[in-house]
């Protein structure tokens, strides 16, 4: 794959992917999918053919980018720094060279992020790599919020029951549900232990939290949770007639909770939906097709989930 660099042979405009941490196999098969022309490959990045919009296994993408070759020793230095921006550098590979070109830049750290719904944090900067030490690539077409889709919270770690909650917080930091109403009431299916319900129970009115098993004590002691012990798949929708939204992280497969979407979708009043899309395997390209198949549906991979995906779907307003 190295024969584009070495001959010099990139286009003129390419774009660059990140994968999440160890599903680089799903992004390739998500960009072969795209039909789209892989120049480049190693084990931290993939340099293909333009894209109009992110893949969902990307961690990150920078698209349109610039490839130097680096002939002087102070070349790369020069120009990264006539970037009117700081820079965020990616190591796609061990570099000792891009090591020391580092400590004679201005750069932007990554540091972890505070929870914060509809976060304001809005800094501009590029974002760029070493290949061999011989090719810098840059990307000065910002796609994310925050540098290289890197996604750690600073975490509470005393009063959740587990991590799951840092998928919502990732989902609402980043303003995947900008138009949440505290006076609205929602369902959480297969709330137990209770990291979705404690996030939700700061957010709207009342939380009903279905699960089997019984809430964690520090989150079911909150008054505006309704615990209703029973299997997900059985209980009535008709039973939650004020409520607007229904989150599930519940452990099943895709095809079982693309029936329970449905079953809530004819017999509820719920208009809104976030739920975890969770694979054994290989993901299955047809259950995403049937998923956003649904008006108003959206579907991304966080930075807190593994072999899994985030369906979101709202209603239009």
């Amino acid at each position: 794959m190295d024969y584009y660099l070495q001959r010099k042979k990139l286009p003129p405009n390419f774009d660059l992917f990140i994968p999440f941490l160890g599903r680089m196999a799903e992004l390739k098969t998500e960009l072969g999918h795209l039909r789209l022309e892989i120049f480049f490959e190693n084990e931290k990045i993939i340099l293909t053919s333009a894209v109009q919009t992110k893949p969902i296994w990307a961690q990150d993408w920078w698209p349109q980018c610039e490839q130097h070759e680096l002939v002087q020793k102070n070349d790369a230095v020069r120009i990264l720094k006539s970037k009117p921006r700081l820079g965020v550098y990616y190591s796609s590979s061990v570099s000792k060279r891009a090591d020391s070109i580092r400590q004679e830049l201005r750069e932007l750290k990554l540091k972890r992020i505070q929870y914060e719904p509809n976060s304001k944090f809005n800094f501009k900067f590029f974002s760029w790599t070493l290949l061999d030490d011989k090719f810098l690539i840059i990307s000065s077409q910002q796609t994310q919020q925050f540098p290289l889709g890197w996604h750690e919270f600073e975490e509470d770690k005393e009063t959740p029951p587990n991590r799951a909650y840092l998928k919502l917080w990732e989902l609402l930091t980043l303003g995947h549900l900008p138009d949440l109403n505290s006076n609205d009431s929602v369902v959480d299916l297969g709330a137990s232990p209770g990291g979705w319900t404690w996030v939700l129970s700061d957010l709207f009115k009342k939380v009903y939290a279905v699960d089997r098993a019984e809430l964690d004590p520090k989150v079911k002691k909150k008054s505006n949770i309704e615990m209703k012990i029973g299997d997900a798949f059985q209980i009535d929708p008709q039973l939650f007639t004020d409520t607007s939204w229904l989150f599930s992280d519940l452990i099943c497969t895709p095809e079982r909770l693309y029936e329970l979407v449905q079953n809530w979708r004819a017999k509820s009043k719920v208009k809104n939906y976030v739920c975890t899309i969770k694979f054994k395997g290989a993901f299955d390209l047809n259950m995403i097709d049937k998923f956003l198949k649904i008006e108003g549906s959206k579907i991304i991979h966080l930075y807190q989930n593994t072999n899994e995906l985030t369906w979101i779907c709202q209603e239009k307003a």
